[in-house]
């Protein structure tokens, strides 16, 4: 008995059902594993026919155990029965034999299919044996909506040795002539510009080479492609954000194991949900600074509000803000923009150098120059970000300044240096005093930097600390208008 269908909680649909056929990869980076991971992320139900299990690491194919055809022909009976298959890929198929139970087991069922001709692991080995080549061609291309082969594989399946897009062109062509409805070299061993050619035209697909050795890159590839036809979109389309997903998984790659590390399907997914928690953090922050105007008497007039950056951050684009600040009107604060990412401002800038000394002080509040006294009071620790700063010079080249020679000489020859701490006998109130320099991976939060300011411009003072919500409550203990919070 079939249970009730239910729709998806997130997207309010029925999710689509898409089917691997292929190898299962012991070492979970490319194969079976890779394909379901994809179908995962990209919000479709993944089902399964093992072709296959292989012994295999980031370093190669140790052994291959094929199951033997009747095997494969019962899983793929038993998924066709209950579901209904939206699109099909296939990937390792072994042996001539299993590609003929897949090629007349999606034919009887009209399931249209994504042909990934896997031949090679790409961590090394050989999965296809070769007479099961001519099946591949014989039996399950003239039924593909699409093959997607790379530079090699096209060759095995062509005899055409692809070097440009010339010949892959040439390639392309000759497998179309054996009955595919469209083909896509991929030109991952070239320039890593992708050739979809369909019966009316031919798209060049463009990308930029991303360093690094990596394992299921074609998996994920020809997966995302499946997962996308099944949503709905064009081929065309489909075949552009299935590279931009293949690129995301390949950015995201897992320094794993003493080989080929595998891709990571989710690295995108998880760079969204971390960018989302940051900004909700800071509109905590905002809601928490809106419910207690008389915070903005500690704030910097210009820029008010405070700014987060996400773990890790390297650029601008890395760290939110309200962009425009904030404004009193009467006894309220109001937001004179949305909270962005990539706002070009100093709290960025000294978020970035100070996350090279400590990861965690991923964010900022500027208070008025008139703040320092409180800070001494509450007993920060103050930073110097002007003497061998590495926030005052890091601030220089994020804010795209130039540096004088002044500056330079203080940061030394690296252009790096490191932050002061005040010291007890300079008579600074109750701050906390820094034995020498702070040294990357201290972690003495919150820390106030105190900019002194040149050229003309005036000091600057920063409160950092590891999120935009505890600098609100932070500076509402300071001001003495909120009780503490914990966890400060």
């Amino acid at each position: 008995m079939k249970l009730e269908a239910r729709t998806d909680l997130i997207t309010g649909h029925m999710p689509k059902v898409v089917l691997t056929i292929g190898g299962s990869d012991s070492g979970g980076g490319a194969g079976i594993q890779a394909d379901i991971k994809t179908f995962s992320v990209l919000g479709l139900h993944g089902t399964s026919a093992i072709t296959a299990i292989t012994a295999q690491n980031t370093m190669g194919v140790q052994h291959i155990y094929p199951l033997p055809p009747e095997q494969v022909r019962a899983q793929l009976t038993s998924i066709t029965e209950d579901f209904s298959i939206a699109w099909a890929k296939t990937g390792m198929l072994h042996s001539a034999q299993i590609v003929d139970v897949v090629a007349d087991h999606l034919s009887a069922n009209e399931i249209p299919l994504v042909l990934d001709p896997v031949i090679e692991a790409e961590a090394g080995g050989r999965l296809l044996r070769p007479e099961a080549v001519s099946a591949l061609i014989d039996h399950l291309i003239p039924i593909a909506g699409v093959v997607t082969p790379n530079i090699f594989e096209a060759e095995a399946l062509t005899g055409i040795a692809v070097c440009d897009m010339e010949s892959a062109a040439h390639a392309a062509r000759n497998i179309m002539s054996l009955g595919a409805q469209a083909v896509i070299i991929k030109g991952g061993h070239l320039d890593c510009t992708d050739l979809l050619m369909m019966k009316d035209r031919s798209i060049l697909l463009p990308s930029e080479r991303i360093p690094g050795e990596n394992h299921g890159i074609g998996c994920t590839f020809s997966a995302a492609l499946t997962s996308f036809l099944a949503g709905g979109c064009s081929l065309e389309e489909a075949a552009r954000r299935a590279k931009e997903f293949a690129k995301s998984a390949l950015r995201g790659s897992l320094r794993l194991g003493r080989g080929a590390g595998p891709v990571n399907q989710s690295a995108a997914q998880r760079a969204e949900a971390i960018r989302y928690r940051v900004l909700c953090d800071l509109e905590r922050a905002m809601d928490r600074l809106e419910e207690n105007p008389k915070l903005l008497d500690l704030m910097a007039e210009e820029g008010a509000g405070p700014a987060m950056a996400v773990p890790g951050a390297s650029c601008l684009e890395d760290v939110a803000e309200l962009k425009g600040g904030v404004a009193r009107i009467g006894d309220k604060i109001c937001r004179r923009g949305g909270l962005r990412f990539g706002e070009k401002s100093n709290k960025a800038a000294v978020i970035l150098a100070a996350m090279r000394i400590d990861p965690r002080a991923r964010a900022a509040l500027e208070l008025a120059p008139s703040a320092l006294s409180l800070c001494r009071e509450s007993g920060f620790l103050i930073m110097d970000g002007t003497m061998d700063g590495t926030v005052g010079s890091t601030m220089g080249s994020t804010m795209g300044s130039t540096t004088d020679s002044t500056s330079r000489d203080r940061m030394g020859a690296d252009g790096r240096g490191q932050l002061r701490g005040e010291e007890r006998s300079k008579g600074r109130g109750s701050s906390r005093e820094v034995p020498g320099h702070l040294q990357a991976g201290s972690t003495l939060l919150p820390i106030a930097i105190w900019d002194e300011g040149d050229h003309g411009k005036g000091p600057r003072l920063y409160l950092l600390g590891s999120s935009a919500s505890s600098l609100i409550d932070l500076a509402a203990r300071m001001s003495g208008s909120h009780d503490p919070a914990p966890g400060l």
